[in-house]
């Protein structure tokens, strides 16, 4: 198969899952969203305290009180994180580092356990981390290739599936939404803020599934 047509399958396969199974794959954005505000937290160098995932597909992370600007891009990292760490991934498979990819998830994975909180988070976490670990150990090639493919893939599309979803129900109006709170430190519309981060999901849907179709190997 090659890199453009196994590009183009599984970019069908992840479709699939993140749109008539969104209801399922939600959770993966869920992980992906609040592990972004985790990283990026901790990459200004805040405390995570917490992380905590819900069965209604919610979370919270908490990181204290950042300072102000700390505070918005830790903010935006919540709904972008699954777009940025989708661009990481692709910046692998385009240079054939494809296990990597896997591996490099499942390590973020178990750092992130180690701040989860709550009976689903220990649920859910370790969930992800196994079906991984599985497809890195046991799944053999081509067929890991392929599944390597919809798991970036679907790093990509489920967070646009997730902020069309976010702004359909308008959940921007939610006191305790990311938006809000990025309003409160901003002063610009939660509504706005909600279409800003559509707009960086798609743009690196775009992008990335640029890539994959025509650098992939």
């Amino acid at each position: 198969m090659t890199g453009a047509r196994l590009a183009l399958t599984a970019a069908f396969l992840a479709w699939l899952l993140a749109v008539p199974l969104y209801v399922v794959t939600q959770f993966v954005a869920t992980v992906a969203h609040e592990g972004g505000h985790a990283l990026v937290a901790t990459v200004l160098f805040q405390k995570v305290r917490s992380i905590r995932l819900y069965r209604n597909a919610g979370g919270g992370t908490d990181a204290g009180e950042p300072p102000w600007l700390f505070a918005i891009f830790i903010g935006m990292a919540g709904y972008l994180g699954p777009s940025t760490f989708g661009l990481l991934a692709v910046a692998l498979l385009i240079r054939g580092l494809n296990d990597a990819v896997l591996w490099a998830s499942i390590g973020f994975l178990l750092l992130m356990l180690v701040v989860v909180r709550g009976p689903f988070g220990w649920f859910i976490v370790p969930a992800l981390i196994a079906a991984i670990f599985w497809i890195a150990t046991k799944v053999p090639q081509p067929n890991r290739l392929l599944l390597t493919h919809v798991w970036v893939w679907l790093l990509l599309i489920v967070p646009v599936e997730d902020m069309l979803v976010y702004l359909r129900q308008r959940l921007y109006r939610r006191p305790t939404a990311d938006t809000a709170r990025m309003q409160r430190l901003t002063l610009l519309p939660s509504a706005l803020w909600a279409v800003i981060l559509l707009g960086g999901t798609v743009a690196a849907l775009v992008y990335g599934g640029d890539l994959l179709l025509h650098r992939t190997r």
